[in-house]
């Protein structure tokens, strides 16, 4: 476009422009220097980013604390409204008491066990005696089997705490399996669904993997218990290598502020020389009127200062 054309010139120059201001890092000199400051970097944020891995560190569950994540507890002392109170609720031994409603089991597909076998979770409700409501998987089975009856009066099931499952983390297997049979099947262990199709207002947002019911379910012997996890390992955090992070990564960013602050004083040594000098201000003004007047009177001596310098005339001489 013919309007473009003196923007294009004046990029085109002013590219031009810099190139000659820094052309001297063209140099070998300042090549091999630039190829040693990119290194010094890279070692830098070498440096600082191994001191972050080390910063976080993970470890093994002491003995005292395996022995108490597996020592079984009410439920609630593991809920805060309703929901695991922190992380390491989940995967932690737990007893609840209450009467399974069999007449609302339903089957969870698309379920691994740690072995990899694939197969059905089996779930029911447990109604507790102040009211409330929470899941229980009694189990697992490989074929989508009717679910066994369920014992009679209260029982107190001792199992391993899980988390409810959102609606999308199901697999298309399981959403196929559910959409074809939903009044017998659901996808995953989810608890606003399953708010919806029970008649129980108040469900906990967990559910327990049953191990152990008291007295014996004796119909369930024909499903699996799913094991408890593997315990996670903790994690913490050290100061002192968080310190030494930020310290390395701040010698890479001083380095490259240095560099380009001393690069770019070469580069305008004018813009440099002018805020030493400036033109404008009052005393270099009279400083440089003073130098000039000096050398205008010795360039042009005043007549008046030669009267002033010169040597009186003689007294005439005495008439005898």
């Amino acid at each position: 476009m013919p309007g473009c054309d003196p923007i294009l010139t004046a990029l085109t120059g002013m590219g031009s422009w810099w190139a000659m201001k820094y052309r001297f890092l063209l140099r070998p000199a300042w090549l091999t220097a630039i190829a040693a400051l990119i290194a010094l970097t890279v070692a830098f944020v070498s440096l600082g980013s191994w001191q972050f891995s080390r910063a976080h560190r993970s470890h093994k569950l002491s003995a005292q604390e395996l022995a108490e994540r597996s020592t079984a507890v009410p439920l609630p002392q593991l809920l805060k409204n309703g929901a695991p109170a922190n992380g390491d609720a989940l995967g932690h031994a737990v007893t609840v008491s209450g009467v399974l409603d069999g007449a609302h089991q339903l089957l969870v597909p698309d379920r691994k066990l740690p072995d990899g076998r694939t197969g059905y979770l089996v779930i029911a409700p447990l109604k507790a005696a102040d009211g409330t409501a929470v899941v229980v998987s009694r189990g697992w089975t490989a074929d989508p089997v009717t679910p066994p009856p369920v014992p009679d009066g209260t029982v107190t099931v001792t199992g391993w705490l899980s988390a409810a499952e959102p609606a999308d983390s199901a697999s298309a297997r399981a959403e196929n399996e559910a959409a074809r049979d939903p009044e017998h099947r659901i996808a995953v262990v989810d608890v606003a669904t399953l708010v919806n199709s029970w008649p129980y207002t108040s469900l906990d947002l967990v559910y327990v993997n049953a191990l152990h019911t008291a007295p014996a379910d004796a119909a369930a012997s024909q499903l699996t218990p799913v094991p408890a996890p593997v315990p996670p390992n903790k994690s913490s955090w050290y100061v002192l290598n968080l310190g030494y992070t930020l310290q390395w990564w701040l010698f890479g960013i001083v380095g490259l502020w240095w560099f380009a602050s001393y690069v770019r004083r070469l580069a305008n040594p004018d813009a440099e020389d002018a805020a030493e000098d400036d033109p404008d201000d009052p005393d270099d003004l009279d400083a440089d009127d003073a130098a000039e007047g000096d050398l205008d009177d010795l360039a042009d001596p005043d007549p008046a200062d030669e009267d002033e310098l010169s040597p009186p005339a003689p007294a005439p001489a005495a008439t005898p």
